[in-house]
């Protein structure tokens, strides 16, 4: 029988409430990418929105720099429109 290695990943929209501190939600997106890291994700997806004030990533590249300082595995393709790669 074939084995079939299974991977995760994760789709990371930035939505948060709008009276919460944007600081502190971009924090707390970067804490889960280490946590992602540490469980064994291999990818994460980014969203990019800034139109509204609880969308807060408005530079998913720069946001993905921060992870990949901070992460060992977890490969994050970019946004929808700018596929980019950092391992």
């Amino acid at each position: 029988m074939t084995q079939i290695t299974l991977r995760h990943g994760i789709f990371l929209p930035p939505f948060h409430p709008m009276e919460e501190n944007p600081t502190a939600c971009l924090d707390r997106d970067i804490e889960l990418m280490v946590w992602l890291d540490r469980l064994g994700f291999h990818e994460a997806w980014i969203g990019e929105h800034h139109s509204a004030g609880f969308e807060t990533i408005s530079s998913p590249e720069i946001f993905i720099a921060i992870a990949a300082e901070r992460t060992k595995s977890v490969w994050a393709p970019g946004s929808s429109h700018c596929p980019t790669t950092i391992r």
